[in-house]
This record gives C-alpha cells, structure tokens and sequence, in this order.
C-alpha cells in the first residue's frame, strides 16, 4: 500500500512540474523579447539617409555644395528675421535657407540651432565646410554663420547690412560678442567614407532674437 501512495505521488509530482514548464513557456512565446537599448549614434547609423533634420548624411560633394549655396548669395540684403533672399535674410534665416536647398530643415532660431548636432573645436585645422560657428554674450546666442572652408565663414550681417564672408581670424563682431563655439549638424562619414564626424542668427549686435 505504502509503495502505491509513493506511486501516485511521484505521479502527481511530475504532471504539476510538466504542466508549469508549458504555462512557461506559453508566457514566454506570447511575450515578445525586449528590444536591447541601442545609443544615439547607433540610432543615427540605422535611420539610413535622412535628408530631414540634424545629421542628415550627406555625401562630401554634397557638403561642398552649401559653401557654394552661401556664396551665391553675398551681397544679399540684411533683413532682421527674414527668410527669404529676395527680400532680405538675417542670420539664422540665411542658414536655414542655405541648408534647406539640400532638403536639411533647421530651425529659424540661433539659440536652436546651437542646441543641434555634435560640437566641434573652435579651431579651423579640425572644423569642416557646413560647420555652424555661434557667437553671443553669456549664455545667449545671439549670431550664427556657416563655415565654408579656408578659414573663411559666410553671415548675414546687421552691421554690414547684408551677407558678407569674413576670415574667422579677422571676425570681430559688433556689440562686444564672443566665439561661443562650432556645431556639426551633417555627417558625411557613413554616406561617402570620408573622415566627416558628427558631432553652440540674428544680428551680429546682439539685438536680433533669433
């Protein structure tokens, strides 16, 4: 008698382990796996081209091209908040406008656009063309301009009045504002293999809020 309860009982034993290990499993088939966190930049890399945004991946011709977009538009009149080069840029509207002929949108605001992308050394040997330079006083960003190679940035400027190229050495802004620093919004490093990496507009008198 004593062996046949010892029977049963191992019987019953293993039918409850069993039917736990399916209910187990059940759960874990119908849960699906949390994802492993992934960093910024590996999220950068798996979005692919973005021609939208902050680290679009441009190819280094492509990047070259925005010294040639700034050029063309020097001499072009000094607007305060202005957007549009035919009736007049200010600071911030003439690098989105810049940037924006190769489908990058940035924002209308110095203070925004110096919050975007990666920073840079304030020195020209590591800077690269499409580089934003920020200058202000303080914590305030005040002025924005695009670096376009040779040790050569391209504004708009309020105090000359309309959008000029000036050496970054020789770059002495109105109203008492410093070099606050460079930020990189392109990458050109995955989309051409070049040596590009990822990465703080208004006047230059420190009056325009943008």
């Amino acid at each position: 008698m004593t062996r046949l309860r010892l029977a049963l009982l191992a019987l019953a034993t293993f039918a409850v382990a069993a039917s736990a290990g399916a209910q187990s499993t059940g759960r874990s088939k119908g849960r699906p796996a949390k994802a492993a966190a992934r960093s910024p930049i590996q999220d950068i890399e798996a979005r692919g081209p973005n021609p939208k945004g902050p680290f679009a991946k441009l190819s280094i011709e492509q990047r070259d091209s925005i010294g040639e977009a700034a050029r063309k538009l020097l001499g072009t009149r000094y607007k305060w908040a202005g957007t549009n080069p035919a009736k007049g840029l200010d600071c911030s509207g003439f690098v989105q406008y810049v940037f924006a002929k190769l489908g990058i949108d940035l924002p209308h605001s110095s203070r925004e656009l110096a919050t975007m992308g990666g920073a840079v050394t304030k020195d020209t040997a590591d800077m690269k063309p499409g580089d934003l330079m920020f200058f202000g006083k303080g914590k305030r960003i005040s002025h924005v301009g695009i670096y376009v190679g040779d040790g050569i940035m391209i504004h708009a400027s309020s105090s000359n009045h309309s959008v000029v190229e000036t050496p970054v050495v020789k770059y002495r802004p109105a109203g008492g504002l410093q070099w606050k620093g460079v930020r990189r919004v392109i990458d050109t490093t995955a989309a051409s293999g070049g040596d590009g990496n990822p990465g703080p507009g208004s006047g230059d008198q420190g009056t325009n809020p943008r």
